[in-house]
């Protein structure tokens, strides 16, 4: 007996699992949020952060806010400066703002889909 493989062609339907996102991505995502609301306060920002940490448990023993904070600077999404009351603290970079701003893009544009031609009236 010859034993044939068979392809079959179609669809294959399952259960949707989401890409796993490292902790990195999902604190940035959240920072970039805070920052927004903040007005551009980094120090607020991260407190906000340790706030929703300390509540949801973001972080991890194995990486903490700290590890975050660190990897911001490295990646160069903040950086420390000198503030003109004398003291120092963190701000956002050029990289942090066109993040930002593409994050806005996408939440206001992102559901947006192509229509059919035809004529389309607006107010």
């Amino acid at each position: 007996m010859n034993k044939r493989s068979q392809t079959y062609t179609g669809f294959v339907f399952k259960k949707y699992e989401a890409p796993e996102q490292s902790i990195f991505d999902t604190l940035l995502d959240i920072f970039k949020e805070l920052i927004t609301h903040t007005s551009g306060d980094v120090d607020e920002a991260l407190d906000w952060l340790a706030e929703l940490d300390s509540e949801y448990g973001i972080a991890t023993p194995e990486y903490t806010l700290k590890d975050f904070e660190e990897d911001l600077k490295k990646k160069g999404y903040i950086r420390e400066e000198i503030k003109p009351d004398g003291q120092g603290g963190k701000a956002i970079t050029a990289k942090t703002e066109r993040a930002i701003r593409q994050r806005a893009l996408n939440q206001i544009f992102g559901k947006l889909r192509k229509s059919g031609v035809g004529n389309h009236k607006t107010q």
